[in-house]
């Protein structure tokens, strides 16, 4: 049994994977909405106790990251520095959900911070066990409008506008991984052979954004529409999960047809 604090663990990923680790570990929430910061001085005491930190507290809205550089950076950046820091100081292991963004980093100020975040982390890795896991499209229940899922934006226009809204052609090409694989490897990154690496999280295969369009007009009975092209896409975005696969040997929940007909009935009712 591990003692592992859990920043950001009241968000989307963490609503997930508490419940998960509860079952075998000793758990810790550290969450802004509980009024516990990062930032803060009682923070140090929480990192001291962990064996191991995960560090899902983060601004993860690309779109919003325009709108406020300067919060991203701080969290992102300055926030992960200080995880880092204290986690090499008290001897808890890391594990840093970064994401696929950072292959392309000059898009956004989000992929900016998690670059940078992602080099601190890399660094320390030379004499502190680091995990790095590059999360790729994220989806699932619970998701909220600060995750940047196309499928939350998806899901909630068909449930409430009875439409889909496609910027572009729609024949952009994602990597789309349920949040039920997600905590499972992050899970399993607890073990020690999962220290020092960096790893591409996500399925291998790529999904064009009109096939899963489609799935949300089909369960939620409407329609798929279509808007200008935005000043700043990324054409495609594929995990390579040949080191995840040496690392992680259970088959993969990420069922899309079935999971998007449950986000499509979760969010009718929530």
């Amino acid at each position: 049994m591990k003692k592992i604090l859990c920043t950001g663990g009241r968000g989307f990923i963490g609503s997930h994977l508490v419940p998960l680790l509860r079952k075998e570990h000793r758990v810790k929430v550290w969450d802004l909405i509980d009024g516990k910061d990062i930032f803060a001085l009682k923070f140090e005491k929480a990192v001291k106790w962990a064996d191991v930190v995960i560090h899902l507290a983060a601004e993860t809205s690309v779109l919003g990251s325009f709108n406020r550089p300067k919060e991203f950076m701080y969290l992102n950046v300055l926030g992960t520095s200080r995880v880092c820091e204290l986690a090499a100081k008290y001897g808890a292991k890391l594990i840093f959900p970064s994401s696929a963004a950072v292959y392309f980093r000059n898009l956004s100020p989000y992929a900016e911070s998690k670059a940078l975040a992602e080099d601190i982390c890399a660094n320390v890795q030379q004499y502190h066990p680091v995990t790095i896991l590059r999360f790729y499209n994220v989806y699932g229940t619970n998701m909220n409008a600060n995750s940047g899922s196309i499928m939350y934006n998806f899901a909630t226009s068909i449930v409430k506008d009875k439409k889909v809204v496609v910027f572009g052609s729609g024949d952009q090409t994602r990597d789309f991984i349920s949040i039920k694989d997600i905590v499972s490897i992050i899970k399993a990154a607890i073990s020690k052979k999962w220290d020092g690496k960096i790893v591409d999280v996500g399925t291998g295969q790529a999904h064009t954004i009109n096939y899963i369009a489609e799935l949300f007009a089909h369960y939620g009975k409407g329609v798929v529409t279509y808007h200008e092209v935005p000043k700043r896409e990324i054409k495609w975005s594929i995990a390579r999960p040949d080191i995840l696969k040496t690392l992680f040997k259970k088959p993969f929940k990420t069922n899309l047809e079935i999971d998007i007909k449950e986000i499509v009935e979760y969010y009718a009712k929530h």
